[in-house]
């Protein structure tokens, strides 16, 4: 497929909005070319004329950085030959995810490590379903160099079903290194790969939200905000066999994300003293947020949930916010779903606070 420029991204963006078991050692799959051409061959767009709006700070372009770290990856990592598991891998795949998810909800880098063992020793088996889940589980282990490479192995995949998912974390991890155009090719040719059925309409809006997302951090507020509208517009809309109850929330929770374009910093509101408390989507279910402030400040920020892989997220999120009084804090690898719930349900919370 010819890939089309970042010119056409708008256009596109709007268009109908027991016993261990030691690892096989046979070879990792081959890694296939990179999806999307170099970010210097794209011209950039020119937006629309817009009213001035504040801007937030632009995350650090580091070119090549990513090229490099990736040329110099090994898949698998030297690591996994030393990591021990306590897991019966004859066990048929259905049971070994369980396992995979649990080791990843324990939040800890060796237990993360196992479940990546794990994972590769169940891919080289040949039993894992589509393999869609490999790429899955590499970026919630906080793996992204694993995880753009399995990425592009699942998306070049002959028999690869509807691999949006992959895309988006494609896109994620491009858009942490500050590759945005790279981010936005990625999620254009997304756009072209849209299941056809009942989830189209659902996966078209997650892939709105997405762009909403490379372009926010990228600085292009305008662009961002009409593919978060159309992400809003279109989650109300879909109707999946599964999860339709959650598509009004998930509209509200990109709602918030637009409606954060234009926030007042922290630093400059005149918050009212007091306990305020929110829940948000999160990946697991609701995230209930109390947030304190006094004396103008945010004090304390308090998680009740039930998210299962989070990367710790919901300790470090909080965190930031207090530490830096604002709601522009750095993304958390494999936990965007997380660390996006927590900051759409605190700054509705402190929207009752005045904000």
């Amino acid at each position: 497929m010819k890939l089309q420029t970042l010119t056409l991204i708008g256009a596109l963006a709007l268009v109908g909005c027991g016993e261990t078991k030691k690892a096989v050692t046979k070879q990792p799959p081959p890694e296939p070319a990179e999806t999307t051409p170099k970010p210097e061959s794209v011209k950039q767009p020119r937006p629309p004329a817009m009213p001035v709006q504040p801007q937030p700070p632009a995350q650090p372009v580091r070119p090549k950085i990513l090229d490099a770290q990736l040329a110099a990856y090994q898949v698998p990592p030297p690591w996994i030959e030393t990591t021990a598991i306590n897991y019966d891998t004859n066990k048929p795949w259905k049971e070994g995810r369980q396992e995979i998810r649990r080791l990843l909800g324990l939040n800890q880098p060796d237990t993360h490590r196992q479940a990546m063992k794990l994972t590769w020793i169940y891919l080289q088996k040949d039993d894992i379903n589509d393999g869609h889940e490999y790429p899955m589980y590499t970026f919630m282990g906080g793996e992204n160099l694993w995880a753009v490479k399995a990425a592009n192995w699942y998306i070049n995949k002959p028999d690869s079903n509807a691999p949006i998912l992959a895309f988006l974390y494609l896109a994620s991890i491009y858009s942490q290194y500050g590759e945005f155009d790279r981010a936005l090719q990625t999620l254009t040719i997304a756009l072209t790969k849209l299941p056809e059925g009942p989830t189209k309409i659902m996966r078209q809006a997650d892939v709105h939200d997405a762009f909403g997302d490379v372009l926010a951090a990228k600085g292009d507020l305008a662009s961002a905000k009409r593919n978060y509208e159309q992400a809003v517009r279109l989650y109300p809309t879909a109707k999946p066999k599964y999860g339709r109850h959650l598509l009004p929330r998930r509209a509200k929770k990109v709602q918030s994300k637009l409606d954060l374009l234009n926030y007042r910093p922290l630093k400059d509101a005149k918050l009212k003293d007091g306990q305020y408390r929110e829940k948000a989507l999160g990946y697991s279910g609701d995230i209930n947020l109390v947030i304190t402030v006094k004396g103008g400040r945010v004090t304390d920020i308090k998680t009740n949930h039930k998210e299962k892989i989070d990367q710790g997220a919901c300790v470090s999120v909080p965190k930031n916010i207090i530490v830096k009084q604002s709601l522009q804090v750095d993304s958390v690898s494999g936990a965007t779903v997380t660390k996006d719930a927590i900051i759409a349900g605190t700054y509705r919370a402190l929207k009752k606070a005045g904000l």
